[in-house]
């Protein structure tokens, strides 16, 4: 009978290590799995770019977003800091991981508010701002005090809450595509904003004089006037043309001519 009941615990125990093994299979896969990579390689790019060199809330802004939708976000972090270091060199670096450590410390513990239909399933803006608030303000404490940074302050952080928000509704357009049948125009918009920011990051490499930045991002626009029709088109156009020419100080011409992609890209359909 002792026996009868030693063989059941070590199948009860074979079982649950199976058990476990097969789930940490999973995991390993979902956090390597194709549309993870896109997600960290977008998260590298999206981390070195800025608006004039001034402004960089984009990677605090996906990084925020991968957490909210309670994404995996360790290996986001680690391409999140490889970008800011290389983007805007050790003080970039440091700001960047001041913010995200104020920030991981106020999550911890002001527990946020769970959402489970919508994409934003942790609203966590209210701690991304503030704590890009603190760590922006924070420098002029060792500095001379201007009203200027104040408002430089202000402003990154807002920028970085608006960001987070439009993040946190395109990420699931990379993480599900292929799998979810349907996306609204908000998330589309959101995600072809958050891919045209990260071919942004390549603006300084050009192929015969033509920016190669560019054109993947006409091409994003024209691919999704041919597939979502004129309103999608349209709208993600002069969104993407106003966002890039803001980021890049450049003239209005650029706006029209992703507007004009869009007119294109109802032709070709």
């Amino acid at each position: 009978m002792f026996q009868n009941i030693i063989d059941e615990e070590i199948k009860e125990n074979e079982s649950f290590d199976t058990e476990k093994k097969k789930k940490r299979n999973i995991n390993l896969k979902n956090l390597f799995s194709v549309s993870d990579f896109v997600l960290y390689a977008i998260s590298f790019m999206v981390s070195m770019v800025s608006f004039n060199g001034e402004f960089a809330p984009f990677g605090l802004a996906i990084f925020a977003a991968v957490c909210s939708n309670r994404i995996p976000a360790g290996i986001v972090y680690i391409a999140v800091a490889l970008g800011s270091l290389i983007g805007f060199g050790p003080n970039g670096f440091l700001s960047y991981l001041l913010t995200t450590l104020l920030f991981i410390v106020m999550t911890l513990i002001f527990r946020p508010r769970f959402q489970e239909d919508r994409n934003e399933k942790q609203k966590l803006g209210l701690y991304l701002m503030a704590s890009s608030f603190v760590v922006q303000a924070g420098k002029m404490f060792f500095t001379m005090f201007l009203v200027y940074d104040l408002l430089v302050s202000i402003v990154f952080a807002i920028l970085t809450y608006i960001f987070y928000k439009i993040f946190s509704n395109s990420i699931t357009v990379i993480k599900e595509y292929g799998i979810k049948q349907a996306f609204t125009i908000e998330e589309v918009i959101g995600a072809s904003l958050l891919l045209s920011i990260a071919f942004y990051s390549l603006h300084s490499l050009n192929v015969f004089g033509l920016s190669i930045s560019n054109i993947l991002s006409i091409m994003l626009v024209l691919f999704l006037g041919w597939k979502n029709g004129m309103l999608v088109g349209a709208t993600s156009g002069i969104t993407i043309g106003m966002v890039l020419g803001i980021i890049g100080s450049s003239s209005p011409v650029l706006i029209a001519s992703y507007a004009i992609s869009r007119n294109v890209s109802r032709y070709i359909k």
